[in-house]
Order: C-alpha cells, then structure tokens, then sequence
C-alpha cells in the first residue's frame, strides 16, 4: 500500500488543549469548535515553515474561494473535513510519496544516479566536499543515517521549497535559494485561519502568479507526473511562467530526486524519534532538473525591482527580519521599488476585517551560495488599521522608519569615529552596530504603531508622535555610543575624540536631514 500524503495521517500538530497528534491534510478543521488545531509540531523550524506552505499550496490549488463572498465564508464558517478531503481527493493521485509509479516531489524517471545519504536532504547538512576535507566542524556528517516516511517528506519538500545551489546543474528552487517568506497570521493562532488567510480567490491568483492557464495538464501543476523538464546544456531548456500551469508557483521541482525505499529498515527516526519499519536512509540525485527562468510571482513572497525593471523574490539577509524591514514586507516602499507579498497586501487592503489585530510571520535561510549561514524566523505585529485612514498610516510609518535608518548610519559613522584615529581606514563588517540598534528600538516602534493607529483614527493628527519618536531615537543613539565607546576602558580611549564624535552624533540627529524627514520644526 503507497503512503499518500492527502490520505494519511503524517503532519504533526497540536490542539489548544495540548493535545499533540498527526493528522491528514484535510483533517486541519477536525472538532474546530470544540479543540482546534494551533501549531505544527514538527521537529524542526524549517519544516514546519514548509508544512505551512504545503498547507497552503493545497488549498489554493484545490479549494480556492471563488470570490471574496466565499473567502469570508470560510473565514466564519471553515469547512468540514470531509469536504476538504473530497476536494483534495481530485489531487490525491500526485501525492504517493512511495510505489512504483509517479512519486510526491520525485524524478518519474531517476533509476540510477548519484546515492546519497538521507541526511544530505537537510539544508544545512554539510556537502561532499566539506565531509571529505573533515572541516564538518559544527554538524556532523552522519548525525542523520535514517528518517520516518513522514519527516523524509517533509525534508523533500523543504529541499525543493527552499533549494539552494548545489554545484553544477544542480538548480535552485523556484524562487531562487534559500527564499523569504511572509504570511499573515490571526491572533487566535489557529492553523486554519493561518492557511485561509493565506490563500487568495482563484481569480486573484491567476492574475498574482502569471498568465490564465489553457489547456493544462496535470503534470503542469504537478511535474513529478512526467518525465522531467530537465536542463541540460546541450539539449535541455528553461522553465517559464507561461510554460506551466501557476499552481506550480507551490509544487515547483528543481532536483531530480527519488527516494530509495528498497534499503529502508526498521529504527528510530533520527529527527522525530518515532519508531517505524519503513526507515529512509538513502536517496538518488542526478543534476540538470527543472531550471525555473523569468518573472515569477510566488504569493508568500515580497518581491523587488532590480535596476533592469525585473520582478525578483527577497531572500534572508544576515540579521534576520525586523522592523526596519517593514517597508517592503509589510508595506509597499515606493524608494526601492520593493512591494510585499500579494497575500500581504491582499489582507492589508481588502481583509483586515474591521480592523483585525494580525501578525506577519516571516521566515527563510540566509544562504550563502551552497551553505546555508541561518535560518531566521521573526513575528512582526499589525496593528489593526481601518480602510479610512491606512494611507495617513503607511505614510506616516515611512517617515518613522526613514528616520531611524539615518540615525543608525549616523550611529555606525559616530562609533567608528569614536574608535579609530582613521575610521574611514579601517575595513570589517560593522553591520553589529546597526543590529544592536534596530533590536533597542523595536518595541517602542510596535509601541508607536499602536499609539498612531489610535491617533488618526480619533485627532487625525500625527505631530506630537513625530516628536516622541525623534526623541527616543536621539537617546537611544547616545545611550548605544555610550556603552561602546565612551563606557570603554580609559587606557585605549582617546578623550577629545570621543567627545567630538559623540557631539557630532547628536548635532546630526538633530539636524534638518531627520527633522525633514519627520517634518519637525527646525
């Protein structure tokens, strides 16, 4: 019997009552009244990144609200298992992860190959070349020899999801390697009303992720049920977005990969520790699969502009997400051409009902090439903002972001100055500057958001928050100097050049670059 992942029981989750299980698909709405499901319960941050983004891609592919009628009645009234599972079970057949015939995310064709341990499907494990120079210092080669049927999925789909460069041939994911990705999460933390708030209308959709499809045929939204579009030099080709069906924006598959369940055993899983007789401890790769070219548009993810005018997917930076990230995640920054994720700016603009209180859940790897250097993870606040006055709002928080990015380049230049007889010498990231900054003054930035959402919807006016957050700014800047620099030990210091630095921080926070982006008397 093939393990088809629409049918069984395999995604781990937790109920509000604490109760942990595993569930089918299209069990995320089961006894929603009584005990509803919150979270994923995966053994790993980046699995359950993906198991939402599988949960998501499911719905829109196979159970899109028609119009925003429908979408608001599945927000009021979610639907019922059984009727979930009817309208999964029209794509069921493209998701046995085992058997002989067409394979959940795998090469139809790959028989032989490359064999690769299992442990090689995980992100951060390290390649040949590092196992062979033994410079695996942090994670050891080995450490994973067998997975369960249900975490081998899910780091199949991880892989495809989020893949990286792999060397020659070996192609990136869709949206390129290691790719951001922001959702919108409801204040209940119900898994149901995080994947319904994430699926957009049919209609949307299509016009979000590319052209309407004609005359489709399942392995355009599915290319594991044909034999690959592979990419060799010689003969092979590139993969558009006209040239599939945009469901595969969710289904993309950029390895040739296919799992070797004739050497699986019975053991421990080495993530999830469950114990199983069908133990994965191998798999088969071959270079040169799908090569994903052109403007695609994946809904979870903002995109910018280059200089070209090409539409390009945001991936993790080192840092992490924060909010001097906003503009651009959570709304558009007109600057530098970057807009959020289309399901952002669909809630932001047609379901923040009557000023719904939300969350933006972003995540991604910050890959540096094949290496994979973090996984960030970040929960960024909404406030609930009325149609009336979002634009007064968005502008509004422009400003206050603008502003603090002067101050924490001025900080940057100040510290250094502060420092080095010869700063401009003087070569290093000091990119830890500008972390330690954006980190002390985040909360009081969530704080002022809530503090400006009530302000226009009651005075309409914004001054005195302008004031409040250039003040705060200025302090902050001269309390972080402080402590690097001034607060240092007296026999490496140089007096007079720390006074002047640290003058200079607070005359050019004063000055009438901050004070005009803000809009403050001078």
């Amino acid at each position: 019997m093939t393990f088809n992942l629409i049918e069984q029981p395999w995604i781990p989750v937790r109920t509000v009552s604490g109760l942990r299980k595993s569930i089918a698909p299209w069990e995320i709405t089961d006894r929603y009244a009584q005990d509803p499901i919150v979270a994923l319960e995966a053994p790993r941050a980046d699995f359950r990144g993906a198991l939402i983004q599988f949960l998501i891609g499911l719905v829109q592919t196979a159970a899109a609200p028609r119009d925003h009628g429908e979408w608001l009645s599945g927000w009021h009234n979610p639907p019922r298992p059984e009727d979930l599972r009817s309208a999964f079970s029209s794509i069921a057949h493209a998701f046995d992860l085992d058997g002989g015939g067409p394979r959940f995310m795998q090469d139809l064709e790959l028989s032989k190959g490359q064999g690769k341990g299992v442990e090689a499907l995980l992100i951060e494990f390290p390649g040949e070349k590092t196992v062979r120079d033994n410079t695996d210092h942090f994670i050891k080669a080995g450490s994973v020899a067998g997975l369960c049927r249900e975490c081998c999925a899910t780091a199949l789909f991880t892989l495809q999801t989020n893949a990286p460069s792999g060397g020659v041939g070996h192609r990136t994911s869709l949206r390129g390697g290691g790719p951001l990705t922001t959702l919108v999460i409801g204040n209940q933390d119900q898994l149901w009303q995080t994947v319904w708030l994430n699926t957009l209308t049919l209609p949307t959709f299509l016009n979000c992720t590319g052209p309407s499809p004609q005359n489709m045929k399942d392995e355009d939204q599915f290319p594991w049920l044909a034999p690959t579009r592979t990419s060799e030099p010689d003969r092979g080709g590139t993969t558009r977005p006209e040239d599939v069906h945009p469901s595969q924006v969710f289904w993309g598959m950029p390895r040739r990969i296919r799992l070797d369940f004739s050497t699986a055993r019975s053991g421990s899983c080495d993530l999830c520790r469950a114990v199983t007789d069908n133990l994965v401890q191998r798999y088969f790769t071959k270079n040169y699969g799908v090569n994903y070219e052109g403007s695609w548009r994946h809904p979870l993810t903002p995109h910018f502009s280059d200089k070209n005018g090409a539409r390009l997917p945001r991936h993790a930076q080192p840092g992490g997400v924060s909010y001097r990230h906003w503009l651009g995640l959570v709304q558009e920054d007109a600057e530098n051409i970057a807009e959020p994720a289309y399901v952002v700016h669909e809630f932001r603009t047609l379901r923040q009902l009557g000023g719904l209180n939300s969350r933006l859940w972003a995540f991604g790897y910050d890959m540096d090439n094949m290496k994979a250097r973090c996984w960030y993870e970040s929960i960024i606040p909404l406030p609930g903002i009325i149609k009336e006055v979002r634009e007064n709002y968005d502008y509004e928080i422009a400003r206050f972001i603008r502003a603090a990015e002067q101050v924490a380049r001025n900080l940057r230049s100040s510290v250094k100055k502060g420092w080095f007889e010869r700063p401009s010498d003087v070569q290093g990231d000091f990119g830890f500057l500008d972390e330690k900054f954006w980190h002390a003054t985040q909360s009081d930035f969530y704080a002022i958001c809530v503090d400006l959402k009530n302000a226009l919807e009651s005075t309409g006016g914004a001054s005195l928050l302008r004031l409040r957050w250039h003040q705060f700014l200025c302090r902050t800047a001269l309390c972080i100097f402080e402590e690097l620099v001034a607060g240092g030990p007296i026999q490496y210091a140089n007096p007079k050049r720390v006074a002047l630095a640290r003058n200079d921080l607070d005359k050019w926070n004063r000055g009438k670059k901050i004070t005009g982006i803000l809009d403050l008397p001078r």
